[in-house]
């Protein structure tokens, strides 16, 4: 059931300036925009109880806590103060103003309140202006990652359910089982044939194969994602190729399913791809098995091979915003994993270095702490392997002038950058004193 987030009672009034008196706490909030709805989201890990914040117009989600929603739901009260006496007074929480203001912040900064004020329509102005671009700063600001969507799927999505449900049947799936099983014992019994045409297809023309076999893994990749999505009655409003340093990968917008309260439902979504991919490489794997020698035989060897590896190797990682980092997040009902284990991983790194004695971002048990900081320093070890690696494709890639030129860039963004805003805040924090004693 969808809330509709209030707007305020007078818009007028909200759109009036500053009080005389100078004080935030009783100035006029800004509108909310009347378009955003509220959904009821899973419970969190402590067990209260969460939202989700919906932008119908951008198809954005933002996950919001038990507070936020309380401040949400009498936004209409109009100032900071009010909504604080209105909280406190009504239900067990002890908020400020601040914590008002905090999100009004929020709010101001993900473009989700009306423009009540020609400040707010000029600082929108100058956001869109901002977006325009030379050619070539166009492309070195986006040749790193941009998205390309291709059609508009919901209606034939929805209108092709029936044909595509009994493969969400579980004698389907106990079928698959046994084609699997089946399969893999007749791989390791046909070893020397398996390995012997793994070789053979390690050259231009098997490379050709595995391409056209993985594009066809990938579009079934997203019809998973997208029919079982529109059958938990989630609307699916584009798929098309997102690309990756100019490589490109298929994506599904899939974002509504934040609706999704059950957090089976939100794991069978997102696990779509990656089931799909399995079942492909169970049947795939049986045909090769049994097919004569052949080409039918050889494209089901690629089919088999490309499924495999792009699934274990790929969508299954944790530590690249793919298939398996949204299924560790939804299982471990813990949203914006990668940038709150990154928060964890530098203050601990803050603390080790310059002893700060700074709160942390979150308060975790010491288990939950380790284990964030971990999973942070295996993500950044990831990362920076990576980029390396794909740094140093592009290099070889292209003529030497734009290879190194491209390859700078790579290490600049995705090393350089983000190690240098690291040191600019050690500068702050550490080197300016703190428990330390040092200074600049």
């Amino acid at each position: 059931m969808n809330a509709s987030v209030p707007s305020g009672e007078d818009g007028a009034r909200l759109r009036a300036g500053p009080p005389a008196n100078g004080d935030p706490a009783e100035a006029p909030l800004v509108a909310l925009r009347e378009e955003l709805t509220l959904h009821p989201g899973p419970v969190a890990a402590d067990g209260a109880p969460t939202w989700s914040l919906q932008d119908p117009v951008r198809n954005a989600f933002f996950r919001i806590d038990w507070p936020t929603f309380e401040i949400l739901s009498r936004w209409s009260a109009g100032s900071a103060q009010r909504i604080v006496d209105w909280v406190n007074a009504e239900t067990p929480l002890d908020m400020e103003a601040d914590d008002v203001l905090a999100i009004q912040r929020f709010l101001q900064e993900n473009q989700l309140c009306q423009l009540g004020s020609p400040a707010a329509t000029a600082l929108l102005l100058e956001r869109e202006a901002a977006t325009h671009s030379s050619p070539t700063q166009w492309l070195l600001h986006h040749y790193l990652f941009f998205r390309l969507p291709l059609v508009r799927p919901d209606a034939w999505l929805k209108r092709l359910l029936p044909v595509v449900e009994v493969f969400y049947g579980r004698g389907f799936y106990r079928l698959t089982g046994v084609a699997l099983l089946v399969g893999l014992v007749e791989v390791y019994r046909q070893w020397d044939a398996f390995s012997a045409t793994l070789v053979d297809t390690l050259s231009w023309k098997g490379a050709a194969g595995y391409a056209v076999a993985l594009l066809f893994v990938k579009v079934l990749h997203e019809l998973g994602h997208g029919f079982t999505a529109r059958r938990m009655g989630c609307r699916v409003p584009a798929m098309g190729v997102a690309f990756l340093v100019m490589w490109p990968v298929a994506y599904t917008d899939v974002n509504e399913a934040w609706k999704l309260t059950d957090a089976k439902k939100r794991l069978a979504v997102g696990a779509a791809g990656i089931v799909t991919e399995s079942v492909v490489a169970a049947w795939a794997t049986l045909a090769w098995a049994l097919l004569p020698e052949g080409t039918l035989r050889g494209l089901a060897f690629m089919l088999a091979t490309v499924t495999w590896i792009s699934t274990l190797a790929i969508n299954a990682s944790p530590f690249m915003r793919f298939d398996g980092y949204f299924l560790l997040s939804d299982w471990l009902n813990f949203p914006n994993l990668h940038s709150r284990a990154f928060a964890m991983g530098r203050w601990d790194l803050r603390e080790r270095l310059f002893g700060l004695g700074e709160e942390p971002p979150e308060h975790f048990t010491p288990r939950w702490r380790r284990g964030l900081v971990l999973f942070a320093w295996a993500i950044w070890i990831y990362r920076l392997t990576l980029f390396l690696g794909i740094a140093a494709m592009v290099y070889y890639m292209f003529f030497k002038a734009l290879g190194l030129f491209l390859f700078a860039v790579e290490i600049g963004w995705f090393v350089l950058k983000p190690l240098w805003g690291e040191i600019k805040e050690w500068r702050v924090s550490g080197f300016s004193g703190g428990r330390t004693g040092l200074t600049a």
